[in-house]
């Protein structure tokens, strides 16, 4: 059987009737997202390391020391579904936690050496899943994307 996988999306089923469904922003987004992790998965296959631990990985790479709540809330996630993305990180040794001075409830993050190495190797490859997600793209419909869902989610 052939992997026709970096193709693109799957074909709709033949004459499936979508109704309004692909008038609906949402769904449209929903369907996106989860081509996304399907690249994502792709790409890096064999790297032991889901999306939202790569956008951990950037996030504490790029604020060192950065809070877990503020980590959870640029992520727009429950504390609870970072703490899962999280532990793997911390047993591998690819981050390091502590306490927040003062608050001792509160732990923040950085990444140890060997996890900003191993960071520093790995994330040359999301230009790659970028590439293929939106390959039926120009670049200005890239972009025009990218401002549109950044105003979308407040961030622009």
């Amino acid at each position: 059987m052939e992997d026709d996988s970096r193709e693109g999306p799957a074909a709709p089923p033949e004459g499936l009737d979508y109704g309004l469904l692909n008038d609906l922003v949402g769904h449209l987004l929903r369907h996106a997202f989860l081509r996304g992790h399907q690249v994502f998965a792709e790409v890096f296959a064999g790297d032991g390391l889901t999306p939202l631990q790569f956008m951990v990985l950037e996030l504490v790479g790029r604020n060192d020391g950065v809070t877990h709540g503020d980590v959870a809330r640029a992520m727009s996630c429950a504390p609870s579904v970072l703490t899962t993305a999280l532990k793997p990180l911390v047993a591998s040794g690819m981050l390091e936690q502590s306490p927040v001075d003062g608050d001792r409830r509160r732990v923040a993050y950085r990444l140890s050496a060997a996890g900003r190495e191993r960071f520093r190797q790995l994330r040359p490859k999301i230009a790659v899943t970028e590439d293929r997600l939106l390959d039926r793209l120009g670049a200005d419909e890239r972009s025009a994307l990218r401002a549109s869902l950044l105003r979308i989610t407040g961030r622009g």
